[in-house]
């Protein structure tokens, strides 16, 4: 198309465009175009090559690794492994790759060099491992796989989107009618069922995902590509099984309900923003964020319609806080709604919610630094936090905020103090209320106390001041008696169903317990504890937070409880009635009674009973969760399977081996 002699005039004008096209990118800094290289396809000698060469040489010398020293003992394995991908392996398992190096001519790594080889090829991007329990047994030693992966249904859903008309479908998709159905309700809504991915999967084109489809499918969850859809039973509150999963990338419907402004209104809400430092978010990372939302809380109904929208969704925290996350421009906004009046808003669900999505942002920004950072990729973070004034528009960063005595925002000339802040990072270590504490909110006094709120309080307090405060709340010394003479031996459970009885007895509420406080001339701030999140320390590593306890953890743990089983069983969200059930059931065998509450627990599933629930109980009942971290060092962690699926496997099995039994029969 260009003469020899234009070359260099279009060679320079592609500069000038290129410069003219990035001078305002944050990722300017990372652009490499000096020299533009045109390549002659036709000339096999072309001198460009070796321009080609020759700059590639000079950018992997001045590569901040380059002249490192590499062991070479490693040298051989990934010759090995390279030659596999040659032949069109794609992934092999651990086993496998431990054979593979086992039998080495040349050398053998030992356990610990072999992991910290695959955690350095995986930093390298040759290949993809993780090492957490569900995905450390299988290595992809061909990352291309997951972009095979990754088109098979998202490249596929957006074109499906597109398609305006049924000439695109058929040159896109297959004529299976459930396959398009598939396509069709993913690119409306963003959700999927593994059995439909698994099918998508058994297309000629994908057949070699299918024999690792569940390895796969656990590798989108921890890459936040899709989460689960949690459901619960109307009318006992029971988890329901998963059946549908979200897939956040795919959304296109932007938010069309009345949400925000009938809801999450200055009234109920309070915000505060991550803003990154570009001109605007990688759409992978909000994206990415959404999921791990999905992942930890229950997408929020309103109107009939789930608040799961493009760069919106909605979550259901507890009864009475909704947590909103919503993308614009530059900033990630956090909303946290309580459904009367934001005096309501505990202050240790608002710290526990930042800290949360403080910590999963910063984990998943770590894929996108590069990209959203202006200044140098050494430094830690590509965000910061600001927090909004009390009408939720204008914004102050979390450094002024808490430098600066008063703050007017610009747009509403509202004054704000430093103390407004402080319902965002509450110190969940402390015991005792912050000195300039106000005390419970008038909406809060009026409410009935849970049963975990009474169990916390009746705990905090000794013998003789329960005793005393029932007498104050209109109990009787009889009704104390009683309780006590049927409960010889556990005077925690007599001081926590004095209060439970007085509160069903005369629809008891915080109020009359701080009148009655006041009466006994002790502070009204112990009430203020029972709304608070303790937050003890944990040593067990993060990865295992998230995964249910399996069999052996549980019996194990169980040993340890001793007598405050009851108390872990309120905090755990078992109801009075089912623990007088167990207790009657396993007379004074404690070990017996905590099994059966833990077991009964991670069956119930209103809540996904994982490790870190666990956790928190126990730090909320002050029997901390060391003991629990020393068992689970003791006899590790593993894939929890459900007995209903164990059941189902092993039925399946018995019937593969009777028809195999049966076709023997010629």
């Amino acid at each position: 198309m260009f003469s020899k002699e234009s070359v260099e005039t279009r060679r320079e004008e592609l500069y000038s465009g290129i410069e003219e096209l990035f001078k305002d990118h944050e990722g300017q800094h990372h652009l490499v175009h000096r020299p533009l290289i045109f390549v002659n396809a036709k000339d096999q000698a072309d001198p460009e090559i070796e321009v080609l060469k020759k700059t590639i040489t000079e950018l992997t010398f001045n590569h901040p690794c380059w002249g490192e020293r590499m062991p070479n003992a490693c040298v051989p394995l990934e010759l090995e492994i390279a030659e596999l991908v040659a032949e069109g392996k794609q992934i092999m398992s651990l086993a496998e790759i431990k054979e593979l190096n086992a039998i080495s001519e040349v050398s053998v790594l030992s356990p610990e060099q072999l992991t910290d080889f695959l955690h350095f090829q995986h930093s390298l991007g040759k290949i993809v491992y993780f090492d957490t329990p569900q995905l450390r047994d299988n290595v992809i030693i061909s990352p291309l796989l997951m972009v095979e992966v990754m088109r098979s249904f998202i490249t596929g859903v957006y074109i499906f989107s597109l398609s305006s008309d049924d000439i695109a479908d058929v040159v896109f998709w297959p004529k299976e009618d459930k396959t398009r159905k598939t396509f069709k309700k993913m690119s409306e809504n963003g959700m999927i069922q593994k059995v439909d991915l698994y099918q998508i999967w058994e297309q000629e084109e994908f057949r070699q995902i299918l024999p690792f489809k569940e390895y796969i499918f656990d590798m989108l969850i921890h890459l936040d590509i899709i989460s689960e859809q949690r459901r619960y039973d109307t009318n006992t509150g029971s988890r329901l099984p998963v059946e549908n999963f979200f897939v956040p990338c795919m959304l296109t419907q932007r938010n069309d309900t009345r949400f925000m402004t009938h809801e999450c209104t200055p009234e109920k809400a309070i915000s505060l923003a991550f803003v990154f430092k570009g001109t605007i978010i990688p759409p992978a990372l909000p994206n990415r964020l959404i999921s791990a939302c999905l992942s930890m809380w229950t997408v929020k109904t309103y109107e009939g319609k789930q608040l799961l929208f493009s760069g919106f969704v909605g979550l259901s925290f507890d009864k009475a806080h909704t947590i909103v996350v919503c993308v614009e421009g530059n900033k990630i906004l956090l909303y946290i709604v309580h459904e009367t009046s934001n005096g309501l808003i505990v202050p240790d669900i608002a710290t526990g919610i930042k800290e949360c999505m403080f910590t999963t942002l910063e984990r998943i920004s770590e894929f996108y630094k590069s990209t959203v950072q202006v200044s140098s990729i050494s430094q830690k973070l590509p965000f910061h936090i600001e927090y909004a004034c009390s009408r939720l528009e204008c914004h102050i960063t979390e450094e002024a905020a808490f430098t600066t005595d008063e703050w007017i925002c610009d747009k509403h000339k509202i004054v704000h103090t430093k103390d407004k802040w402080n319902i965002w990072n509450q110190d969940q270590t402390k015991d005792q209320c912050e000195v300039n504490c106000p005390g419970l909110h008038d909406g809060a006094l009026n409410q009935i106390p849970s049963d975990i709120e009474l169990q916390r309080f009746a705990s905090a307090c000794d013998e003789n001041t329960i005793r005393e405060l029932a007498i104050h709340l209109g109990m009787t010394f009889k009704a104390w008696e009683e309780l006590q003479r049927n409960n010889p031996d556990y005077i925690q459970i007599v001081k926590y169903r004095i209060l439970v009885n007085w509160r069903e007895k005369f629809s008891g509420r915080f109020i009359n317990i701080a009148k009655a406080l006041t009466e006994m001339k002790l502070t009204t701030h112990m009430l203020c504890q029972v709304k608070r999140i303790r937050k003890g320390k944990c040593h067990i590593s993060e990865e295992y937070l998230d995964l249910i306890p399996t069999d052996e953890i549980l019996d194990e743990l169980a040993q340890v409880i001793g007598v405050v089983s009851f108390q872990l069983g309120i905090e755990l969200g078992l109801s009075i009635t089912s623990l007088d059930t167990i207790q009657y059931n396993n007379g004074r065998n404690l070990v017996a009674q905590c099994k059966d509450i833990l077991f009964q627990w991670r069956e119930d599933q209103r809540v996904k009973p994982t490790i870190g629930v666990l956790v928190q109980a126990l730090v909320n009942i002050e029997r901390g969760a060391s003991c629990l971290g020393e068992i689970i060092k003791t006899v590790g962690v593993k894939k929890y399977i459900q007995h209903e699926k164990k059941k189902k496997e092993g039925k399946v099995k018995s019937l593969i081996e009777r028809f195999n039994a049966f076709k023997s029969f010629d």
